[in-house]
């Protein structure tokens, strides 16, 4: 018999067995809510020792009035040791099993001994085990004789585990261990993990995901509700097909199981309940109102509230364990629930009276469709999930298959705007399967489109909303839509020339009518045209569209302005972005958010905020994970990898960009896949190992070169090769690498790109030894000038100590420090710590003295955390001083080590006094 979880329950009786086999006997009082898995256990727990010698029995309601009952099926079981007993004791139980009474003179004393005499008997040879389930079912007497003798067992070789139904009420307060005297062991719901488990093993057919989550939240770990709620479902209800009945229908064990708790209400509380069972989460005074439109006294569900089945939380009266509520409402005949909901649908208002109609209706029925449909439209932007209940409910009452069909592309549009992606497709090919009228399939048929845009291969959703579109002759703005999204499909392919011409029809459909759509196609193609290096045309069309309102597009907008290198305008179209207040999609504003964070954190990547950087990055990462938007969480981690590489984090930097090219490979991103080649290439750049830099760029180059995808910013990768070419004495192949890089560039790259070719330049003259001096230096004055038109800072640094290096190898090593000094401290403020170390070297073979790192390189926020933890405050103390979160003082306390080089806190503070002076 295998038992999910219970790690630390079986730990605890097998202990218990231990020390019995030992002679140190003792009992157990194994509790839990019904359906928790009691029995279960217990019968593992028979098949632990085979040298004990076990008994299980059972009380059972039919005998819970009889007196003695329970001790005599415990004679009975050892009743090949009676004999063994004492006269006296052998009489008096024979006496008491044959009466159910006492003789004059027997006390209860007297009785417990013997029942202890007997089971001591019993344990002479052999431990023994004594297992009573349901023991809240014995008869009192008997259950007063167990607990005697369970108090009394410890110098016995005597297990014995009792289970019991354990409810907040007064009825099962006699088990608890003030009163009994015996340890209690109260088994809780199963872990989640288990749970789903349990759930997946017992379901009939495979179960959709959406309905495992509603089955896992109705069952609570509640083992016996996990076994027993999938087998009420039809395939089409596991499949999704289906929808789901609310309450769900409970199982006959379940039933049974919750059916003792409901038999002790009175009638009228019994009959009361369905109410709250019907109303689910509803208010208190709603639940008031109704029972008293049915004719129930105020009072009716006080009896459930006392004895713990109702409780009252935050003014709404619900059931306290959920499992209670189905089995209150399918308990009820139809036509009593149908009476319930029709009380309900006049108490209640909006969505939740809508549902009630529903219940309280058989279709079909256009006028209780028209009705659902139009709560359903009132607050569709609200909760798009309850209005797709609702569409659903409609179509199941439309007397038109095509008006079913509309419905269900209703609840389709509002499933995929909430972010129930796993839906849409089911309630889409239901919808198709109904719909007659041309116009509808076709809509239809854009739904099912964009559904495949949503979780497909890229390269094949590009081919899908393409071919959409162009059905859609009739409807230029229709159209133009999907191929804007089939553009976007296309790029995170890396496939610029299909997004291209998707880019370029959508712009001519839209160009003569203008608009936001037209805005919106303008700066597609902007993205299309700069991604393939033709930066003077991305640059007219941003420039001939004024920027508007859509997020969406701003974000578009700010990424191309940040690639033709205009940081600072494309942060504050990125800052009104991020600015916006959460309305009533709250998914729309992270998804927004998330775009825009990443785009925000690669600007501050290259104009040197590389903190900022980082916590945008990792908040994109975190809003594009909980909205499953995979395209964005793929650019967060990009950023993240990028970031960690050229710190040198290795470990750090391998995670990130292993998770980035999960994603990549799982979505079809090509484009994040030449990313993450970049990044590992930077990684292995920095820390001297070329040959695996080459390895990496080379991949990145022969992406980018597939994709058509010529700018730099996006993936800067020739540059680098070049020098890695060079570091590792491939000049020949550096040479033809910087030929066609230096040619394109000075066609159409922007001036960062244009100042590391010309460093390029200057370690070729140098390395190929056909270079004079003033060609080298020549290279490096004019990489300077370029980079003094542009904001890159990690890029200049790295200009500035390559020429460090070079003017220490020509001997002017007073003209080398400054240029290594000043690189030295870029790498530090940055936090660069393979360049920075890299320049301390070329400074010591120079002649200078470079300072250990310094407090004047942490940031400011750095510099108050690392004073108040130095004077020996705590993270929780300095987030509070200074506002922050603990995890953000964390993140901040882990720059400040490493940039100061310490280990520890009490180095911190005396390493900071050091440099501070203090």
């Amino acid at each position: 018999m295998h038992v999910l979880g219970r790690t630390v329950e079986t730990s605890a009786v097998a202990r218990l067995l231990r020390d019995t086999a030992s002679g140190r006997g003792g009992a157990l009082f194994i509790t839990g809510e019904p359906g928790v898995g009691r029995t279960t256990l217990l019968r593992k727990i028979l098949t632990f020792d085979a040298t004990f010698r076990s008994v299980y029995f059972a009380g059972t309601a039919a005998e819970s009035g009889l007196p003695y009952a329970g001790l005599h099926q415990v004679v009975q079981a050892h009743r090949c040791s009676v004999p063994q007993l004492p006269a006296p004791q052998r009489d008096l139980l024979g006496h008491l099993l044959a009466t159910g009474h006492h003789r004059p003179g027997d006390t209860p004393l007297a009785v417990g001994a013997a029942a202890l005499g007997l089971l001591g008997a019993a344990a002479a040879r052999r431990p023994l085990l004594l297992a009573i389930d349901d023991a809240q079912l014995l008869d009192a007497p008997s259950m007063k004789v167990l607990l005697f003798v369970a108090r009394r067992i410890a110098g016995e070789p005597i297990a014995m585990l009792l289970t019991a139904e354990h409810r907040c009420s007064a009825a099962t307060s006699a088990i608890r261990p003030a009163v009994t005297g015996v340890p209690e062991l109260r088994l809780g719901p199963l872990d989640p993990a288990d749970a789903r488990t349990l759930l997946q093993q017992s379901a009939p057919h495979p179960l959709r995901r959406y309905v495992a989550e509603r089955l896992l939240a109705v069952a609570e770990g509640n083992p016996l509700a996990l076994t027993e709620l999938p087998l009420a479902l039809t395939p089409g209800q596991c499949a999704g097909i289906l929808p789901l009945d609310d309450p769900l229908t409970p199982g006959e064990r379940l039933r049974d199981a919750h059916l003792p708790t409901l038999a002790r209400l009175p009638d009228t509380a019994r009959t009361a309940l369905l109410v709250p069972a019907a109303a689910g989460d509803s208010r208190s005074g709603d639940v008031q109102r109704a029972l008293a439109l049915l004719g129930h006294e105020p009072d009716a569900l006080v009896p459930a509230e006392e004895q713990g089945i109702l409780e009252l939380r935050r003014g709404r009266l619900v059931f306290a364990e959920r499992r209670l509520r189905l089995v209150a409402y399918h308990d009820a005949c139809t036509s009593r629930r149908r009476a319930v909901h029709r009380a309900l649908t006049q108490v209640l208002h909006g969505t939740a009276a809508a549902r009630h109609l529903a219940a309280a209706h058989i279709g079909p029925s256009p006028a209780v469709a028209q009705a659902i449909e139009a709560a359903a439209s009132a607050a569709a932007e609200a909760d798009p999930d309850a209005c797709a209940e609702l569409y659903e409910r409609a179509a199941g009452f439309a007397d038109d298959d095509d008006d079913a069909a509309r419905l269900l592309g209703l609840a389709a549009g509002c499933r995929q705007r909430a972010g129930a992606e796993e839906h849409v497709p089911v309630l889409l090919a239901k919808a198709m399967a109904l719909a007659r009228e041309p116009d509808l399939r076709r809509e239809l048929g854009v739904l099912q489109a964009r559904q495949r845009g949503a979780t497909g291969h890229p390269r094949i959703v590009h081919r899908v909303l393409r071919d959409a579109a162009g059905r859609l002759a009739g409807e230029p703005s229709r159209a133009a839509e999907l191929l804007l999204e089939a553009c976007g499909s296309a790029v995170r392919a890396a496939d610029s020339r299909a997004a291209l011409g998707s880019a370029w029809q959508a712009y001519r459909i839209t160009r003569p009518s203008g608009g936001d759509l037209a805005e919106a196609a303008a700066v597609h193609l902007a993205q299309v045209l700069a991604l393939r290096g033709e930066r003077a045309q991305a640059g007219e069309l941003l420039l001939a569209q004024m920027a508007g309102e859509s997020a969406g597009t701003l974000v578009g907008r700010a990424e191309v302005l940040g690639w033709l290198e205009e940081y600072e305008a494309a942060s504050v179209l990125l800052a009104r972005v991020l600015g916006e207040q959460p309305g009533t999609e709250r998914r729309v504003y992270e998804v927004r958010r998330a775009a825009a964070l990443g785009c925000r954190a690669w600007i501050r990547l290259w104009t040197g905020d590389w903190h900022g950087a980082r916590a945008d990055a990792t908040e994109a990462v975190e809003c594009a994970s909980r909205r499953m938007e995979t395209a964005s969480l793929a650019q967060g981690l990009v950023a993240l990898g990028w970031l960690e590489a050229a710190q040198g984090r290795v470990t750090e930097c391998g995670a990130v960009l292993a998770r980035a090219a999960g994603v990549a490979r799982a979505h079809g991103l090509e484009l994040v896949m030449g990313q993450v080649a970049v990044s590992e290439g930077l990684l292995a750049l920095g820390a001297g190992k070329y040959e695996e830099a080459v390895a990496g760029y080379e991949r990145a180059g022969a992406l980018a070169r597939s994709a058509g995808i010529e700018d730099p910013s996006v993936t800067p990768w020739a540059a680098n090769l070049i020098e890695a070419y060079v570091r590792s004495g491939r000049i020949g192949e550096a040479v033809r690498e910087h030929a066609r890089f230096d040619a394109e560039m000075r066609r159409s790259g922007p001036s960062w790109a244009l100042a590391v070719s010309a460093r390029c330049r200057a370690l070729l003259l140098e390395a190929d030894g056909h270079g004079t001096p003033g060609a080298v230096e020549a290279a490096f004055h004019e990489a300077l000038e370029w980079h003094a038109r542009g904001a890159v800072v990690f890029e200049r640094a790295r200009t500035v100590f390559c020429h460090g290096q070079w003017l220490r190898r020509a001997g002017r090593s007073s003209e080398a420090r400054e240029a290594l000094e000043e690189a030295l401290s870029v790498f530090g403020a940055l936090g660069a710590v393979p360049w920075e170390e890299a320049v301390r070297s070329e400074l010591r073979a120079a002649g200078g003295r470079p300072a250990r790192t310094a407090c004047g390189q942490l940031t400011e926020q750095e510099s108050r955390i690392a004073a108040l933890v130095a004077g020996g405050a705590t993270n929780k103390e300095t987030a509070a001083a200074l506002f922050l979160s603990p995890k953000t003082v964390e993140f901040h306390l882990g720059n400040v080590y490493r940039k100061l080089g310490v280990r520890s806190r009490s180095e911190l503070a005396r390493t900071y006094d050091t440099v501070t002076g203090a």
